[in-house]
């Protein structure tokens, strides 16, 4: 078995997080967006007023009245309402990874055994039956995306799109952002992981099994 420190290994590590960061965070980006084009179309008769908002960051104030879909307000509007999903999958996809590492002095589990065979079984293989942590940390991002958005920045850097919603609107739309997190979350558990980096059984037990079949 190779380190798990192996540059092999800690490449496809690297690799694994870009792809869960960028999937989960277009995944919100896309879900939000969605929400907020409904939303812009029940209140103000227009599916880009609200994603208009967010290019008062480059426009000021005549993109927060801009009903009409054009580059100068949708295009920088969704870039930027992009962006800023992403952002916050990149914080999203980093407490994963904290919450996900080993406890320091651990004792690791016995590897289960195989049935008719010594091969070890991969962590990714086997069910994951936990989806408290996955709910947990999209909410806790959610939140955090929500009081940072709409109460901690100035104006100027807030999103913009709040201004036009209602509070049952802007609760809709953080929603969908926290479901695609969670979605994303939820699925992370079926991406394939370096095998020696993600391992997790005592190597005790491996050796143990192989004896069993020797005997």
């Amino acid at each position: 078995m190779r380190d798990p420190d192996h540059p092999t290994d800690v490449t496809q590590l690297r690799s694994a997080a870009t792809a869960n960061w960028l999937w989960s965070g277009t995944l919100a980006s896309v879900l939000s967006a969605i929400v907020l084009a409904w939303h812009g179309r029940r209140r103000h008769g227009s599916s880009v007023s609200l994603l208009n908002a967010p290019s008062h960051w480059l426009h000021g104030e005549r993109a927060l009245r801009a009903n009409m879909p054009s580059w100068r307000f949708t295009f920088w509007g969704l870039v930027i309402h992009h962006l800023s999903s992403l952002w916050w999958a990149a914080l999203h996809e980093g407490l994963t990874r904290w919450a996900s590492r080993p406890t320091r002095g651990a004792v690791p589990a016995a590897c289960p055994p195989s049935a008719g065979a010594s091969a070890e079984i991969e962590p990714h293989l086997l069910p994951s039956r936990d989806v408290a942590r996955p709910v947990a940390l999209a909410a806790a991002v959610t939140v955090l995306a929500w009081f940072v958005d709409t109460r901690a920045v100035p104006p100027r850097l807030r999103p913009g799109f709040e201004r036009r919603a209602t509070r049952t609107g802007i609760a809709w739309v953080y929603g969908a952002f926290g479901a695609g997190l969670l979605i994303a979350g939820l699925g992370r558990g079926h991406r394939q992981i370096p095998a020696s980096a993600g391992k997790t059984c005592a190597p005790a037990a491996a050796s143990g099994s192989h004896e069993a079949h020797r005997g």
